[in-house]
């Protein structure tokens, strides 16, 4: 869903290698193990979703005031609404500084994110 809205595809390398592979006769307790991963992943991907999603709204609103503002002839105001946006980018970037930090000290290669062109 991420990757469909955004151009965003959540991998990592560990976990690829910590989930069992399920054989025919593979018992309870490691089809639960599979299960509770797999809805871990999806409590991840939709709090991510919902996060961007709630900053792809507040950014259009910001723009689109900006707009409105502007075409009004209230250019002071348009300042103000510009500030607001400028602020919403600038702790995007910040965040996304912050993570590729936190995957520099987990000694990750950073491929948690991966932007597809």
């Amino acid at each position: 869903m991420i990757h469909k809205f955004w151009n965003v595809r959540l991998s990592s390398s560990q976990d690829v290698t910590d989930i069992p592979l399920l054989n025919d006769d593979t018992d309870e307790v490691g089809r639960n193990a599979v299960r509770d991963e797999e809805e871990k992943m999806e409590e991840k991907v939709y709090r991510i979703w919902s996060v961007l999603s709630t900053f792809e709204e507040s950014s259009a609103a910001c723009i689109s005031d900006m707009l409105l503002h502007v075409s009004n002839g209230a250019y002071m105001d348009g300042v103000l609404v510009a500030k607001k946006f400028i602020a919403h980018v600038d702790i995007l970037f910040r965040s996304a500084d912050t993570l590729d930090m936190n995957m520099a000290k987990t000694g990750s290669k950073g491929d948690f994110l991966t932007f597809q062109n």
